[in-house]
């Protein structure tokens, strides 16, 4: 059987498309998403003056406060990291995850829920964002934090509680 030339340049053709698509790709490792939530054996009032006092004592300002029969909210404003003695972008090293980002700064605020649980006790949510500032250009971009900054709170919390978290209700 005889092949002719034209023939064999469209056959080579999808032979190369065929074997362009098989790529390796490399995938980076899962990331474990950050557990944002405590149970505490409290009543709701004690353990939202806990979480209040301990946002005021890291020396954050607080935005929003909202205090209901069955849950209680603490939002505040953004917090840059310190400029002084430390360098901040280690602060936001040690915060978030920054891969490979040009960051020469970074702010983050928190908001603290903490909502009565049915068989009694409470929940406590603390969300973090964190933003690292790379150039006029650009501002800020939002970071997705390691749960540093959320442990320290629900241990601050417990603290001021007497008591450690509890397993899920």
């Amino acid at each position: 059987m005889r092949i002719r030339r034209g023939a064999q340049r469209g056959l080579l053709l999808p032979l190369l498309l065929v074997t362009g698509a098989c790529q390796i790709t490399w995938r980076e490792p899962v990331i474990e998403p950050v557990n944002t939530n405590r149970f505490f054996d409290a009543e709701l009032a004690p353990t939202c003056d806990a979480a209040e006092q301990v946002v005021q004592a890291l020396g954050l300002a607080l935005e929003d406060v909202q205090r209901e029969d069955t849950a209680c909210l603490l939002d505040t404003k953004f917090s840059v990291f310190p400029d002084e003695g430390d360098d901040p972008i280690d602060h936001l090293k040690s915060v978030a995850m920054v891969g490979a980002g040009g960051f020469i700064g970074g702010r983050y605020t928190l908001t603290v829920t903490t909502r009565d649980v049915r068989n009694g006790g409470t929940r406590v949510r603390v969300s973090t964002r964190i933003e690292g500032y790379v150039n006029e250009e650009f501002g800020y971009q939002v970071l997705r934090s390691n749960g540093l900054l959320e442990r320290s709170i629900f241990d601050a919390i417990g603290v001021k509680l007497g008591a450690d978290p509890v397993q899920a209700r």
